[in-house]
């Protein structure tokens, strides 16, 4: 029998079991170890950071310096920061908050971008308006959005849309579905619109007259507004009917029928 075999043979059972618990203790301490280390390390560095973010909050780095809005075209910049609910010299760490758990809301913005430049202080929103569809020209000038927002703006140019006459107020309020129907409307019958008048009409709780710019007129209520789509159609058909000089248009109550008949033209000195 050789040395070696003799050596092995003689190895207590016992006692190489309590060696490997010992070597497997030993390592259970060593991984525990580590894992302590590197929780204090972490709460260490949380707690580092959160130092360096309240100096740094407390310094005069961390204020807003400047804000730019860009892509207005139709809303004040002075209206816009209004409804922002950020200033100069607010915390920039007050702003990050508010710009990633609380997006401001801007009546007539239908989407905004905000952006941070934390080393110059500068916050930086690009904001897409809704569309114009109407402006009122009283004491000043108010641009109707088709969000239902009215906002006052003196040097707006109103060649595109409708002027609204008559309006008092509360009747945008009481009819936002008024500002949404312009907004759907068919583009080139939006457009031949140049003023919409608000009359007396017993029978209906709110009532247009809308000059149009090639010389008719088109009577409707809020309900069948929308069959302004058919207006090139209805005023093809009197030009070439019977009675080519009816220039007032009144479309019918039940809407459009079966067959294309969506309004009738009568005379307007009636």
């Amino acid at each position: 029998m050789s040395r070696r075999r003799l050596i092995q043979e003689n190895v207590d059972p016992v006692k190489k079991i309590q060696e490997d618990i010992q070597k497997e203790r030993k390592e259970q301490r060593r991984n525990r170890r580590r894992k302590f280390f590197k929780r204090l390390l972490m709460m260490m560095f949380i707690i580092v950071l959160g130092v360096g973010l309240y100096f740094f909050d407390q310094s005069e780095y961390s204020k807003v310096r400047e804000i730019e809005v860009k892509g207005q075209k139709h809303l004040p910049v002075s209206y816009i920061l209004d409804n922002l609910d950020i200033n100069e010299n607010d915390r920039l760490v007050e702003a990050a908050f508010k710009k990633y758990f609380n997006k401001p809301i801007i009546p007539g913005v239908a989407n905004n971008n905000l952006k941070l430049y934390y080393t110059k202080g500068l916050i930086s929103l690009t904001v897409q308006e809704y569309p114009v569809v109407g402006y009122i020209h009283d004491n000043n000038k108010q641009v109707l959005f088709s969000d239902n927002t009215l906002v006052e703006n003196p040097n707006f140019m109103g060649s595109d849309v409708p002027k609204l006459v008559n309006f008092k107020s509360g009747d945008l309020e009481t009819h936002p579905d008024f500002a949404d129907k312009l907004s759907r409307m068919e583009t080139s019958s939006f457009n031949s619109i140049s003023e919409i008048h608000i009359v007396e009409e017993p029978l209906e709780d709110i009532y247009f007259k809308l000059i149009m710019n090639n010389g008719y007129f088109v009577f409707t209520n809020l309900k069948n507004l929308l069959l302004m789509d058919y207006y090139s159609d209805i005023v093809s058909g009197i030009q070439t009917g019977n009675t080519p000089e009816n220039r007032c248009i009144y479309f019918l109550d039940y809407g459009h029928t079966p067959d294309n008949q969506s309004a009738v033209a009568r005379p307007c000195d009636e």
